[in-house]
């Protein structure tokens, strides 16, 4: 996706306006732990922008993730290349019930009124290229986590193809979500259970119960 030099100036804007990633009230929280944290809260204005500045040492390096309402029903989560002005959506996939309306829409369509997104950054492996953690959920009962790794491209033209990043977890549970070193800790149910998640070798197993 090209991105034209006027809205250009408008993500250098909202990301000047935004700063850097700020931390996340407890009570405004669906994960704990990661390193940058941003959240998307039904905002006033309708097409309203969150922005998580991202920092990926990287020859082809993505700059910030944008979540907004999309012009049509559903949300973008729009990793933005500044440098070569082109911009790609993350392939997120919630389908639970923080979801209303036409699940095939960008996005999985809209967030529901009683939920909202939490997004940031953690480096499971410590292999200095973070791994992207976007989550919705209603901050009790309701959870779904998505994971995303980066696999930089060689060469700038090829900064948005959709190999580029790959959905490497998705989780349910319930809020607050612990994420420690190589692991994301699930709560559920009302008895203090909860299911962990560690990442090995590219990929997410469950933890066996202690």
């Amino acid at each position: 996706m090209k991105i034209s030099p006027s809205l250009r100036r408008r993500y250098a804007l909202a990301v000047s306006l935004t700063g850097l990633a700020f931390p996340v009230a407890a009570s405004d929280a669906l994960l704990t732990g990661l390193e940058r944290t941003i959240t998307w809260n039904h905002p006033e204005n309708i097409f309203a922008e969150s922005v998580l500045d991202l920092e990926f040492d990287t020859a082809v390096k993505p700059d910030t993730l944008i979540i907004k309402r999309a012009t049509q029903a559903g949300m973008d989560y729009r990793v933005v290349f500044e440098a070569l002005s082109v911009a790609s959506n993350l392939p997120v996939e919630f389908d639970g019930t923080c979801i209303d309306g036409d699940r095939s829409v960008s996005g999985g369509g809209e967030v529901a009124e009683s939920c909202f997104v939490q997004a940031g950054t953690h480096d499971f492996d410590a292999d200095g290229l973070p791994e992207l953690i976007i989550a919705l959920g209603d901050g009790r009962m309701r959870l779904e986590v998505n994971v995303f790794s980066y696999h930089p491209p060689a060469r700038p033209a090829d900064a948005i193809r959709p190999e580029n990043w790959g959905l490497i977890g998705h989780f349910s549970g319930q809020s607050n979500a612990v994420i420690d070193g190589q692991s994301v800790a699930l709560p559920f149910g009302s008895q203090g259970f909860e299911q962990k998640m560690v990442f090995v070798d590219g990929r997410f197993i469950e933890s066996a119960p202690q």
